[in-house]
């Protein structure tokens, strides 16, 4: 009988009291699915006597050991009054109760065998650390067998109802999405010596989740299998390697109004590497894969089979000196391209005539690197000869790269800088193009003042395609200053831009701002970003991609633009008590508009109190979500709780 079931006997009339359902209370909560409320906290008859009498009478005991097994369980239980009310579902209060454990043991040995599972129940915002909007139930736990031995293995295994989840925007604050997510896994290794290494691992999972303000589904699931080897032999190092994934992915447009996209794509590749010792402290490596792609979606099928060769040399002839060569050869560059895309986690749309192109690219590049620390620089030289085909056009460049960076000590505080010049010649078009790079690092303190300083720029830097390249420039910076003996203040800027340089509209962008000032009693915090440009939409949200997308364009690229401010209270008057509070807010738009009408609003407000005498918390909270999507046609999703209770923290054995 558990710890739940107890509490429901005890409020039940002495004639009635009897073994309760043998069904959980995880199960009764995710059996509700759509019908919970939006806190997602149980009906229940419990009084609060019953649950305060537990909270404070459960006694304390030491380790248990059943022969050779050693268990040890720890947590807590809550017990408390909530309500919850939003506008797409009816209000709703009453008596709740909750908590998490950790329970951890071995047989024999450690090393023989040994396991921790860590089940929690009905944990939100407001009365735990498990930050959720909604009541989260689920378990996590982890095995090991053979630890200690030349044949270890482990298992994971981890189930979440009703958890909270975000939807990312780079450089903004995240969406909120709730929903269910499960994994499982097992891993094995042979490790003998003088023998081969073996390893085999297996996964898989699943996700499922919507966002606030939004009446539609996301879903994603996965297998994967892999296999590693190793082996040393003459002074050979030889390694080999196998891996095979599914994946199901469901991506609903809610950003931009179009239909939903779905896709099922199954990839297994296989490789073999060698490498061996030189002379001159030197090393040389070679190595094969081959990736086969097979992709179904909504916008078109996929199949591809990609085959890479790389080799690579160095040696360290003296002091100071390094010098190699490295090479890669890929049959299939637009194989390559869409392989990226979905390893991102979009869906990509091959055109129709993408499996009859013929690609290919190859790329050899040597480098020299020469130090000088009486000078306190080095110099780096780099030639990359490079031979692509792609998209009917067989295109070579010679790039020659030449750097040089300095870091010392100047003015008391610490300085690194980073100076070059690209050249890089195209044929057969006989096109030149010199390109720049630099990058300058300060940092320094003085007196009770903490200062720091960092700006990059480059232009005219290849990308993963001959045809294209790329500038950015980029700065951070940071001040602080002690006050008095326990008072601090601190801020703190950046900033960042990239895009291609020849195509408009290919751009991405970014600025961040924060401030906080934090005494022995108290700290406050704010921030401020923007940010704007284009990225692939995935089962996660926003993804930036290396891909140059005026060549290949995935359905699913989104442009972005938006802006986000948050601020942040904490405060701990006396020993004991803690108060907390935060705002956030944050305004995208992903139509291309990003002049300020913006379309898709998140906000969300928190606060807690957290009290302790000895180990009983005294907790309330309050959280209040509102977001829409203007896509969505939907209402904007407004959901709010409240908790008050006590929480008693017990080492049960």
């Amino acid at each position: 009988m558990n710890i739940a079931d107890r509490f429901m006997m005890w409020d039940r009339p002495p004639g009635l009291r009897g073994t309760p359902s043998s069904r959980s209370l995880v199960e009764e909560e995710a059996g509700r699915g759509a019908g919970c409320r939006p806190g997602g906290l149980p009906h229940s008859t419990w009084t609060l006597g019953a649950l305060l009498a537990l909270v404070i009478a459960v006694p304390a005991r030491a380790q248990v050991q059943l022969g050779q097994l050693k268990l040890n369980l720890v947590g807590s239980l809550s017990g408390g009054y909530t309500g919850d009310y939003g506008n797409l579902t009816p209000s709703d209060h009453g008596i709740s109760g909750g908590g998490a454990g950790t329970l951890s043991g071995s047989f024999y040995n450690p090393n023989f065998f040994s396991f921790n599972v860590q089940p929690f129940y009905n944990q939100s915002r407001e009365n735990s650390d498990y930050q959720s909007i909604t009541a989260s139930s689920g378990v996590t736990a982890n095995a090991s067998i053979f630890g200690g031995s030349e044949f270890p293995g482990s298992i994971n295994y981890s189930r979440i109802f009703n958890s909270e989840g975000n939807f990312g925007v780079p450089g903004l604050a995240n969406f909120t999405s709730h929903g269910d997510s499960e994994v499982f896994g097992v891993g094995w290794s042979e490790l003998v010596p003088h023998l081969p290494t073996l390893s085999f691992g297996y996964q898989q999972g699943s996700n499922d989740y919507s966002l606030y303000g939004t009446d539609e589904n996301t879903a994603s699931s996965f297998h994967s299998l892999s296999a590693n080897s190793t082996y040393q032999f003459a002074g050979f190092k030889l390694a080999g390697n196998y891996h095979y994934t599914t994946t199901y992915l469901l991506v609903p447009e809610i950003l931009s109004g179009a239909p939903d996209e779905s896709s099922d794509s199954t990839s297994h590749s296989f490789g073999l590497s060698i490498s061996h010792q030189l002379p001159f402290n030197g090393n040389i490596s070679a190595g094969a894969s081959r990736s086969d792609i097979n992709l179904d979606s909504s916008v078109g099928p996929y199949d591809a089979t990609l085959d890479t060769i790389n080799a690579g040399v160095g040696f360290n002839p003296i002091r100071h000196l390094s010098l190699g060569a490295n090479a890669q050869y890929v049959d299939n560059l637009t194989g390559a391209i869409y392989q990226s895309i979905v390893n991102a986690g979009g869906i990509a749309s091959p055109g129709p005539d993408t499996q009859k192109e013929s690609t290919h690219s190859l790329d050899v590049t040597s480098y020299a690197t020469f130090e000088v620390p009486a000078v306190h620089l080095a110099f780096n030289a780099t030639e990359e000869h490079r031979d692509q085909a792609f998209d009917g056009t067989h295109l070579q460049s010679e790039s020659y790269t030449g750097t040089a960076t300095y870091s010392n000590t100047v003015w008391n505080g610490y300085l690194n800088a980073v100076a070059g010049i690209t050249r890089t010649s195209i044929s057969p078009s006989d096109q030149s193009r010199l390109g720049a790079l630099g990058s300058l690092n300060y940092s320094r303190e003085f007196g009770r003042w903490t200062v720091s300083a960092l700006g990059n720029y480059s232009a005219n830097q290849q990308t993963l395609l001959i045809s294209y390249t790329t500038s950015s420039y980029g700065f951070a910076g940071s001040v602080g200053r002690k006050i008095g003996r326990r008072a601090h203040w601190n801020a703190t800027a950046s900033g960042a831009h990239s895009g291609l340089t020849a195509e408009k509209g290919s751009s991405s962008s970014s600025q961040s701002y924060s401030t906080a000032f934090s005494t022995r009693v108290f700290s406050v915090s704010a921030t401020y970003s923007r940010s704007d440009g284009n990225a692939l939409l995935t089962g996660t949200g926003l993804t930036a991609t290396s891909v140059p997308l005026p060549v290949v364009t995935p359905s699913a690229v989104v442009l972005y633009g938006g802006r986000a401010y948050t601020f942040g209270f904490g405060s701990s008057p006396f020993r004991g008590l803690t108060i907390s509070a935060s705002y956030s807010h944050a305004a995208s738009s992903t139509s291309g508009d990003i002049t300020g009408n913006f379309a898709n609003e998140t906000e969300q407000f928190n606060t807690r109190i957290q009290y302790l005498v000895r180990k009983i918390y005294f907790q309330a909270g309050y959280s209040r979500l509102t977001q829409s999507f203007s896509a969505s046609g939907t209402p904007p999703a407004m959901v709010a709780s409240f908790y008050f209770g006590l929480t008693r923290w017990f080492t049960f054995f």
